[in-house]
């Protein structure tokens, strides 16, 4: 048997109930859908400026502290996860600083990638794109920011320009995960979630795609194809659970800033999942 903790989306918050129960409940490795840092107040700024360029709505000097702090506070989480002295195995969630292109995220600032930081430490390993056999069983890690298919209609928040830019996007995306794609993956690990599938928004602040699919249609398309054992996400804090597309279990984990998270037992014979809540 295979015990694995799945986690994600931290926003600067790992609590110990969850630190305990790696060792309580004797955890082989952990995966983790990523976003480990995070601010409230550059969140809801983010949301209520979507379509525009919230360093300019806040001024550079605030901008950089905000992200700072952001950033920083991810920092720590990486390093906690670490310390855990478990194989940590991750992709970068929409959150995170990895996207060299994302000015916007970093307000321009160079700061290093987490990916870089993860090379550093002992037990924490990058998975993007990239597939690595653990413990006899095949992963597949696709994570970062995935072009919704809300993103490439009207009534999402782009214009014309930024819907084009989109579909260009989406289907690089899509291109890249199926050029990883083969039937012998047991598990795809992820941030966003597949379209249909714990994905819409329900979020109680400002956001412009309250009560929107945002999953990413690859994802589902993989799942029918290919028929991985698992399918684990995150990003969707309004959602814990699990759900089956015909072979897979798609198992979305809630947010472990919440104190949330899933414990998957994997034989031979059967997968078992257990939330944490």
């Amino acid at each position: 048997m295979v015990k694995i903790l799945a986690i994600g989306d931290f926003h600067g918050r790992l609590l110990n109930k969850l630190k305990n129960l790696v060792k309580k409940e004797d955890i082989d490795f952990i995966l983790s859908t990523g976003d480990f840092g995070g601010s409230k107040e550059l969140l809801n700024i983010i949301f209520k400026n979507f379509a525009e360029n919230w360093v300019e709505v806040v001024g550079e000097k605030k901008a950089k502290q905000l992200i700072m702090n952001d950033y920083n506070s991810g920092k720590k989480i990486i390093n906690e996860l670490n310390k855990l002295k478990v194989p940590v195995y991750t992709v970068h969630g929409n959150w995170d600083f990895e996207e060299s292109k994302h000015t916007r995220r970093t307000g321009g600032m160079r700061l290093k990638k987490y990916s870089e930081i993860m090379k550093k430490l002992r037990h924490m390993h990058f998975l993007n794109k990239q597939i690595r056999t653990i413990d006899g069983i095949k992963i597949l890690g696709f994570g970062g920011m995935v072009t919704s298919s809300i993103y490439l209609t009207k009534d999402g928040p782009f214009d014309k320009l930024g819907r084009l830019k989109e579909k260009k996007r989406h289907e690089k995306q899509k291109n890249q995960l199926f050029k990883k794609a083969r039937k012998d993956i047991d598990i795809l690990l992820a941030h966003y979630p597949p379209y249909g599938v714990y994905d819409i928004v329900k979020y109680k602040g400002v956001n412009p795609m309250n009560g929107k699919h945002v999953g990413f249609k690859p994802y589902l398309d993989f799942i029918k194809r290919f028929k991985p054992g698992l399918f684990i996400c995150g990003h969707m804090h309004e959602y814990q659970g699990k759900r089956k597309i015909g072979d897979t279990i798609v198992v979305s984990t809630g947010p472990a800033q919440q104190g949330k998270a899933a414990v998957i037992e994997i034989t031979s014979r059967k997968i078992k999942v257990r939330f944490v809540k």
